[in-house]
C-alpha cells in the first residue's frame, strides 16, 4: 500500500478511532488529527523500531549431531548413546566402507551396528557410506548396488533411517565423476531418503563445486583436519572463512562438521603422516618424532557461540566427531563434549585422593589452596590424581604432604619423592616425556616440516574421570600440607 492511500485510510477512519477513544475515555475530547507528515514520521519510527526488533531477535539454536565412527561395536556404544540423548539430536552411523587396493581389488567393510540399540534410540539416524578418496570405481554399477543393499538391510532388521551420507575425499579435479555418480545414486534412493555429502574445503574453490550441489539434498562442510601440523587439527580462522565462502555459494542446506578428537603425527623422510583411528605406529622407525594433537575445547566452544550468531539461514547445525566411548583415547571425554555443545563451564578439578585399607582421604586442589582430614591409624596409603572436572587438566608439578613417623614410601608414574623440610615432596620429573596412548589411521602425508615440540606439547594431561597413582607411603598419619601447579 503506498503512502499516500495509507494517510487518506487514516484520515477516512478518524472519526471512528475518536469515537472509540471517547467510549473508552469517559470525558475526552478527541483532540485535532495530526498532520498527514507528522503521522508518517510516527509510523515509519514505530515501523524501524519493529525492524530493528526483528533483526535483534536471536536465531534458533543450530541443532547438534554426532557421528558414531566405531568399526566394532562394544557395549560402551550403547552406554555412550544413553547418554548422548538429551544432547545430541541426530545420530550419523559408519554403515559401509570401501578401502581401495592398488590391485583394483577393492575391499567393502560393512560396519556390524547393534540395531537394538539404535531403534531403542528414538533420535534421526543417517546411515554413513565412507568411500576412500582413492576409490577409482566410484561409477561402477556394483558401488550403487552395495549402498542400496546395505540400506536395504537396515530396513530389514527394523532400523528406520532419515538419510544417508557419502563421505568421499574427491580430489577436485574429479568432482565431475563425482556429481555423476550423485546423479545415478539419488535416482535410485527411495524419495523420502535424504542424501547428503561431506564437502573438504579445498572444494569451494572449484568451479565444478556448484554443478556437485545439483544432486544432493544436504551438504557437511568438513573444517577438520592436518592440513598443517602447527595449526593443530582446527583454526578457527580459517574455519570461519570457509563457512562465510560457502555462505555465498551453497544452494542447499549445510551443516558444519567439527572435531572433538586427537591425532599423532608422525614425522618421515618424505614429510608426515597422521594416525588417528588406526594404528600406524607399528609399521614405522620407532625413531620417526611423534607428536600428539589435540582440538581445543575452549577453542570449539567459542566457535560454537560465533556459529550460533551466524545469519545464513541454510546453515542448519553441526556435527561434532565423533561420539566418545570409553577407553577412547583419541578422543574428548563425554563429559567435555557435552559441556562445549551446551556451552557450559570447562574446568578441570584436579584432586589428591589418599586412601588406605580403612579409610579414604581427598583433597582437593584448588587455587593451591588445599583442605586435609588427618587419619591416625598406622598403615599403607596410596596417593592418586583424579581428576572430577570436566576438561583434561594438568597435573601439579609438586605435592607436599606431612606424614608422621612415616617408615617407608615411593613415588609411581612419572614422580620423584624427597624429604624436604620434614615433608615427603612428590615432584613430577622435568625430563620426563608423556607416554603416547595406544592408537588406532592415517589419512595421508605431505612433504611438510614436522613442527618441533613446544612448552606446550610437554605437559601431562589428566582427562575429566581420570585417575593416575603417583606412589604410596607408609605412615601413622599423612595429609596434604600443599598443592602447586607447574
Amino acid at each position: 500500500m503506498g503512502i499516500g492511500n495509507l494517510v487518506k485510510n487514516i484520515s477516512r477512519n478518524q472519526g471512528f478511532l475518536c469515537a472509540l477513544l471517547s467510549a473508552a475515555v469517559f470525558m475526552s475530547a478527541c483532540q485535532p488529527a495530526s498532520e498527514p507528515s507528522e503521522l508518517i514520521a510516527n509510523l515509519n519510527a514505530s515501523h524501524i523500531a519493529e525492524v530493528t526488533s526483528v533483526t535483534a531477535m536471536p536465531r534458533e539454536p543450530l541443532s547438534q549431531e554426532v557421528y558414531i565412527w566405531q568399526r566394532q561395536w562394544r557395549p560402551a556404544n550403547q552406554t555412550a548413546l544413553a547418554q548422548s540423548q538429551g544432547v545430541f539430536q541426530g545420530l550419523r552411523i559408519l554403515a559401509l566402507q570401501a578401502h581401495p587396493k592398488p590391485n583394483g581389488a577393492d575391499i567393502w567393510f560393512e560396519v556390524a551396528v547393534n540395531h537394538a540399540w539404535l531403534q531403542a534410540d528414538p533420535r534421526p539416524k543417517v546411515a554413513v557410506i565412507r568411500l576412500d578418496g582413492q576409490f577409482v570405481h566410484l561409477n561402477d554399477e556394483a558401488v550403487i548396488h552395495k549402498i542400496s543393499q546395505v540400506l536395504a538391510n537396515w530396513q530389514a532388521k527394523g532400523t528406520h533411517i532419515a538419510g544417508v551420507e557419502i563421505d568421499h575425499d574427491s580430489a577436485s579435479s574429479k568432482l565431475p565423476a563425482y556429481r555423476d555418480f550423485l546423479k545415478k545414486l539419488k535416482a535410485q534412493l527411495p524419495a523420502d531418503l535424504k542424501l547428503s555429502i561431506t564437502a573438504l574445503p579445498a572444494w569451494l574453490n572449484s568451479a565444478d563445486f556448484p554443478a556437485l550441489l545439483t544432486y544432493i539434498d544436504e551438504l557437511v562442510l568438513q573444517i577438520h583436519s592436518v592440513s598443517d601440523p602447527r595449526l593443530g587439527l582446527f583454526d578457527a580462522t580459517q574455519g570461519w572463512q570457509w563457512l562465510q565462502q560457502l555462505s555465498k555459494i551453497s544452494t542447499v542446506p549445510y551443516l558444519i562438521a567439527l572435531p572433538a578428537y586427537g591425532s599423532a603425527v608422525i614425522s618421515t623422510a618424505s614429510g608426515y603422516k597422521v594416525e588417528s583411528e588406526t594404528p600406524l605406529r607399528g609399521q614405522l622407525n620407532d625413531s620417526h618424532a611423534v607428536q600428539e594433537l589435540m582440538a581445543e575445547p575452549q577453542v570449539l566452544q567459542a566457535f560454537v557461540q560465533k556459529l550460533q550468531s551466524h545469519a545464513d539461514a541454510k546453515l542448519k547445525g553441526i556435527i561434532w566427531f565423533r561420539l566418545p566411548l570409553e577407553g577412547d583415547k583419541r578422543v574428548w571425554p563425554l563429559d567435555t563434549l557435552i559441556a562445549v555443545a551446551q556451552q557450559g563451564k570447562l574446568a578441570a578439578k584436579i584432586e589428591l585422593v589418599i586412601s588406605s585399607d580403612n579409610d579414604i582421604q581427598t583433597t582437593l586442589a584448588t587455587e593451591n589452596k588445599a583442605k586435609s582430614q588427618e587419619i591416625l591409624k598406622p598403615q599403607l596409603f596410596q596417593l592418586s590424581l583424579i581428576n572430577r572436572g570436566n576438561i583434561a587438566g594438568e597435573i601439579p608439578a609438586t605435592l607436599s604432604l606431612a606424614g608422621q613417623a612415616c617408615s617407608g614410601y615411593d613415588a609411581q608414574n612419572g614422580y620423584r619423592v624427597i624429604q624436604k623440610n620434614g615433608l615427603l615432596v612428590w615432584q613430577w620429573r622435568a625430563d620426563n616425556t608423556a607416554a603416547l596412548a595406544p592408537t588406532e589411521t592415517a589419512p595421508s602425508a605431505t612433504n611438510m616440516p614436522m613442527p618441533q615440540p613446544n612448552k606446550d606439547t610437554q605437559k601431562h594431561m589428566l582427562n575429566p574421570g581420570g585417575q593416575k597413582v603417583i606412589g604410596w607411603a607408609r605412615c601413622e598419619s599423612l595429609y596434604l600440607q600443599g598443592i602447586y601447579a607447574p
